[in-house]
């Protein structure tokens, strides 16, 4: 598969990369999906993307965590800045945080039942940095038709 998507590549067919940075972009659903989560859990974080940059190496961000079961049940939210639970919910079906942070890396969050090692559900949250030493992105761009 890698190599007809490399060939692909090569051959410069412009819906090809396209495909590609899609697949690219959906790879961690994808895996994600197929770590063995539990279909009745459904976990929703917002956003899952911060851009950073020189400017601003830190992402000072409000998540909204919202999950639901189909089960009722006793369920605990974890991320990865801790191994204490952000906040756990007994006899419920559903539940939300708010949760205010300041990140500098990707990280997940996750939720489990009464066994605290298995994952029900998971989402990523992906810190992304436009930081480049690209010069030609640092130099003003310019048309001939400007005056200045």
């Amino acid at each position: 598969m890698y190599s007809a998507i490399s060939r692909a590549l090569a051959s410069g067919s412009a819906d090809m990369k396209k495909l590609f940075i899609l697949l690219v972009f959906l790879l961690p659903a994808i895996v994600a999906a197929e770590t063995g989560v539990d279909p009745d859990m459904r976990l929703r974080v917002k956003p899952v993307l911060c851009i950073t940059d020189q400017r601003t190496p830190t992402c000072d961000i409000a998540f909204l965590v919202v999950w639901e079961s189909e089960l009722l049940g006793y369920y605990c939210l974890f991320n990865d800045f801790g191994e204490a639970p952000l906040r756990c919910w007994n006899e419920q079906r559903g539940g939300r945080l708010d949760d205010e942070r300041a990140v500098t890396e990707s990280f997940s969050y996750w939720m489990t039942s009464d066994d605290v090692e298995h994952k029900l559900a998971v989402v990523a949250v992906e810190v992304l940095r436009m930081d480049t030493d690209d010069r030609r992105r640092k130099r003003r761009t310019r048309h001939v038709w400007d005056i200045n």
